[in-house]
């Protein structure tokens, strides 16, 4: 593996990885570059040193065009200063709802966004200690993720890559729906839960990443309750 591809390695904690969110496609590939700049550089690291993203990183790191990524930007500065995930505080195990960042950006004459991460997402993206990093913390190369078109794809396989070791995992249905992303109003019958998030992410993660899932529903009477994986 070349060094670049050990550097593009996305590194956050297993309860970050596991939070409810909801973030559009761009929004979780700026959320990444922000988790691989801050821990490379060292700016961005803490609750108070902006971190710069730049229009050619993101086009670079994607594929997309330019254009594309200076719009990206520029919708970022106000949309992903609105988003925010719910994790369980590690103290008692009550949810805790947290903004991605604090402050946002965008600087038209650089195309750079410019945004300070929150003391939550800091937090776990940085608490590394070497005996630790392999059971707490979900790993993966950027490149697994950067070809997939669904946000939905993106985010089974963080979830997915988590249990990779283990080879099996199950989600309580309502629990999965949040981390991925899914609204209550959306999708909510089950063919079209299935057919527009389930089945097009389990599709793409295995024609264009390192993961082969497959999957089995879990019954609670005639009810769906939730889904068995292999990975």
């Amino acid at each position: 593996m070349s060094d670049k591809k050990l550097k593009n390695e996305v590194v956050k904690t297993h309860r970050l990885n596991t939070a409810l969110q909801k973030l559009s496609l761009a929004e979780i590939r700026l959320m990444q570059l922000a988790i691989i700049d801050a821990r490379e550089t060292g700016a961005g690291i803490d609750t108070l040193t902006p971190l710069p993203i730049h229009a050619s990183r993101y086009a670079e790191a994607f594929g997309v065009t330019r254009q594309t990524a200076y719009e990206v930007l520029i919708e970022a500065e106000t949309s992903l200063f609105k988003r925010y995930f719910t994790f369980l505080d590690e103290r008692d195990g009550k949810p805790v709802k947290s903004h991605w960042v604090s402050q946002a950006k965008y600087l038209d004459d650089e195309a750079i966004i410019e945004i300070m991460l929150t003391p939550a997402v800091v937090k776990e993206i940085t608490r590394i200690d070497a005996i630790e990093a392999k059971t707490l913390f979900t790993r993966f190369a950027l490149e697994q993720v950067a070809p997939m078109k669904s946000v939905y794809s993106v985010r089974l396989y963080e979830l997915l890559n988590q249990w990779k070791q283990a080879k099996k995992v199950s989600f309580d249905l309502n629990t999965f729906r949040g981390q991925l992303g899914v609204e209550d109003t959306e999708y909510k019958a089950m063919s079209d839960f299935k057919k527009r998030v389930l089945d097009l992410a389990v599709n793409e993660i295995n024609e264009k990443s390192d993961l082969k899932v497959s999957y089995e529903q879990v019954k609670k009477g005639v009810a769906i309750a939730g889904f068995k994986f292999k990975v």
